[in-house]
C-alpha cells in the first residue's frame, strides 16, 4: 500500500468524523430550538402546538436533560388543557404521568415537582393528594434550583401559599396559618394566602 493511499483512507475517515459530529450537534441544536419552542407556545397559552412541539423533541431520541424537559412541557400543558372547561380527568392522568416520567428521568427537576404538586392540587381527590403536594414541594425545594419558578409559580411566596392550602384542606390550622405567615413576609398582597387567612380569620 503507497503512503499517497494511506494517507487518502486517514483523510476520509477524518472527513466521516467530522461529518458524524457536525450533525450531530446540528441536531441537538435543533431539537434545543424545537423545545424552546414548545415553551414559547405554552407561554401564549396555545397548549395543543405546545404538545406538538415537545412530542417532536420526544420522537427524536434526544439525551436524557432534553428528554426531561420536554416530557415536563408536557405535564404543564396537559395540566392547564385539563382545566380549560373543568376537569378534565384524562388530560390531567396524562399531566401527572408525564412529570412522572420527567422525575424518573430527572429528580432534582424541580419545576416537575411543582407541576406534580399542582396537578395533585387540582384532583384532590383524597387526602393522599394533599400529602402527595407536600411531599412534591419538598422535593423541589431540594432539588436544582435552575428549574424553580420556571412556569406558573413565580417566587418562594407562591410555594409557601400552596402549602398553606394542604393544610388548610387537611384541617392542620396552625401549619396552615405559619405558612401564611411565610408567604405574606415575602409579598404581602399573595391573593391565595389572604384567601385562606380570611377562611381561618386569624
Amino acid at each position: 500500500m503507497s503512503v499517497s493511499y494511506f494517507l487518502a483512507i486517514i483523510l476520509c475517515i477524518f472527513t466521516l468524523i467530522s461529518c458524524s459530529s457536525d450533525q450531530q450537534d446540528s441536531n441537538i441544536i435543533n431539537l434545543e430550538n424545537d423545545l424552546q419552542k414548545g415553551w414559547q407556545e405554552y407561554n401564549s397559552g396555545k397548549y395543543e402546538s405546545a404538545m406538538l412541539a415537545f412530542e417532536k423533541v420526544l420522537n427524536e431520541k434526544p439525551s436524557l436533560e432534553i428528554s426531561g424537559d420536554a416530557y415536563n412541557g408536557l405535564g404543564w400543558s396537559y395540566l392547564n388543557k385539563s382545566q380549560d372547561m373543568g376537569v378534565n380527568q384524562m388530560n390531567l392522568t396524562n399531566a401527572l404521568d408525564k412529570f412522572h416520567e420527567t422525575i424518573n428521568q430527572d429528580k432534582t427537576n424541580s419545576d416537575a415537582w411543582i407541576g406534580q404538586a399542582c396537578a395533585f392540587l387540582v384532583r384532590k381527590n383524597n387526602t393522599d393528594d394533599f400529602q402527595n403536594i407536600l411531599k412534591s414541594i419538598d422535593n423541589a425545594q431540594q432539588g436544582n434550583n435552575k428549574y424553580l419558578y420556571r412556569h406558573d409559580y413565580d417566587s418562594e411566596a407562591d410555594i409557601h401559599a400552596l402549602k398553606a392550602q394542604c393544610y388548610y384542606y387537611l384541617n392542620k390550622i396552625e401549619y396552615a396559618q405559619n405558612e401564611i405567615e411565610h408567604t405574606l413576609a415575602i409579598e404581602k398582597d399573595n391573593n391565595v394566602a389572604l384567601a385562606i387567612k380570611d377562611l381561618i380569620d386569624f
